[in-house]
């Protein structure tokens, strides 16, 4: 049977490439302290060796729209072409390839079944920068193949935060009875408060800081009642009209019950502060 080897809780920041892979003498504070965060991730999948990464995070209206919105989808995929022509063109990132593991997809997929869980799927799927930034981050050569878990954070109606939380346990009992991998790392991909083309946008503070220290309490100690509380969209909306990704976090604080916290804050920078969550 699979273990979950790792969990990590990163931001999909759309910049990161831009601004990691600058000479050393032209880094920002900014790129510096992403590149520290990165390396902290990458002694973590080091140090646990996973076969498979397993990314839970969300489409930004590249592929699922009114038309079609799925909850959760699972990617069933031996390979992955990743990032879009906009990705590229307003944040600089590069066109990626990533490996895919469609029998590890195939088991999660039909574990949901068993757990309350009708995930839907894909076997045609381009991953955005909320995939393809924690992949770069956890392993910037991409050796580890992946396995997307979509959820939509980003279209109200949301998921109920009880949703979520059911999700952190559906997934973990799903990979750790699968036989198709032995080693699993688990990245939980999102944001604290955020704001993205509203008023708030490039400030250089928070949206809310004290929604961003009260949520990384809530998440570390696990207190389910005060995150379901902040998961309708009528209240997340209120930290910013992108708060919805904090969504996956919560599936995170239930996956990750009995682990070791290695780090569990926001770190602080221009902006939105990026969640930086290791366990293991």
């Amino acid at each position: 049977m699979a273990e979950i080897v790792s969990v990590i809780g990163s931001t999909h920041h759309p910049w990161y490439h831009a601004k990691t892979s600058l000479p050393e003498d032209e880094l920002t504070t900014d790129g510096r302290n992403l590149l520290g965060w990165s390396a902290q991730v990458q002694e973590s999948i080091e140090r646990t060796g996973p076969d498979v990464l397993v990314i839970v995070a969300s489409d930004h209206f590249h592929q699922f729209f009114a038309n079609n919105m799925p909850q959760f989808l699972i990617g069933r995929m031996d390979a992955y072409k990743g990032t879009f022509a906009n990705e590229v063109r307003e944040f600089g990132l590069p066109y990626v390839d990533m490996g895919g593991d469609r029998a590890f997809s195939t088991d999660l997929i039909e574990a949901g079944f068993e757990h309350g869980f009708d995930f839907a799927y894909s076997d045609e799927l381009r991953l955005d920068h909320a995939c393809v930034v924690p992949a770069m981050i956890a392993d910037p050569e991409l050796r580890i193949p992946v396995v997307p878990v979509l959820t939509n954070c980003g279209a109200p109606p949301f998921p109920t935060g009880q949703r979520f939380v059911d999700l952190g346990a559906t997934l973990r009992a799903a990979i750790e009875g699968s036989n198709a991998v032995e080693r699993v790392s688990v990245v939980y991909s999102g944001n604290l408060s955020l704001e993205v083309g509203g008023p708030h946008q490039m400030m250089a503070v928070s949206v809310d800081p004290q929604f961003d220290e009260d949520s990384v309490r809530w998440l570390s100690t696990r207190d389910y009642e005060s995150l379901k509380a902040i998961a309708p969209p009528r209240e997340l909306l209120k930290h910013g009209n992108t708060t919805g990704q904090f969504l996956n976090f919560i599936s995170m604080a239930r996956m990750t019950e009995g682990m070791v916290p290695i780090r569990e804050e926001a770190m602080q920078r221009k902006g939105s502060p990026a969640p930086c969550f290791i366990y293991e």
